[in-house]
């Protein structure tokens, strides 16, 4: 089901958000921290939502929003999907500043990364406990297959698919389970 794989989307992308949190703990505990890593992790974020996870979740949304009715919390789900579209660009601007070795106080990147930290986190907790429940209750078997079949385009993620992209292997690297 199509709503399986955006939860299954959501774990991934709360593991990447736990591994941002601990490049924010070294920050301010006055660690060194791989920007590199950073960049990758929101490169990854960026990318993999506006091309494939919020298009799949909007292909529900609007269908919902057709079929049921206007509920305001989905209403306001594509503009909240801008919203971090732009959050994250801004954020990634800033990674790529230190990257070319502009000098950017610690705390005021400090405080960038827990901002897109926590707005992400705040995002995926409203879908995952507000409106997947909604969607869950209201729609049928016929609505799963109305949806499935109005989203085609299901790409192979560049990091959590069955072949991690050459751009991505570090990152893949550092999210094996320690042994």
């Amino acid at each position: 089901m199509l709503l399986d794989s955006i939860h299954t989307e959501h774990g991934y992308i709360n593991r990447l958000l736990r591994l941002l949190r601990t490049k924010l703990t070294a920050i301010r505990e006055g660690h060194e921290v791989n920007y590199q890593l950073i960049r990758d992790i929101v490169t990854y974020l960026q990318n993999q939502a506006e091309h494939y996870h919020h298009p799949k979740e909007d292909v529900i949304y609007h269908y919902y929003i057709k079929h049921y009715g206007n509920e305001q919390r989905i209403l306001d789900l594509e503009a909240e999907h801008q919203e971090l579209a732009e959050l994250t660009a801004e954020f990634a601007e800033t990674v790529d500043m230190i990257l070319m070795d502009a000098v950017i106080p610690l705390d005021v990147f400090a405080e960038k990364l827990n901002v897109f930290v926590d707005r992400q986190k705040q995002h995926l907790e409203m879908e995952e406990k507000q409106v997947f429940p909604a969607i869950r209750k209201r729609f049928t078997p016929a609505d799963w297959a109305a949806v499935e079949h109005a989203y085609r385009d299901c790409l192979n993620d560049p990091l959590f698919g069955q072949e991690v992209s050459a751009q991505y292997r570090e990152l893949a690297r550092r999210l094996e389970p320690e042994e």
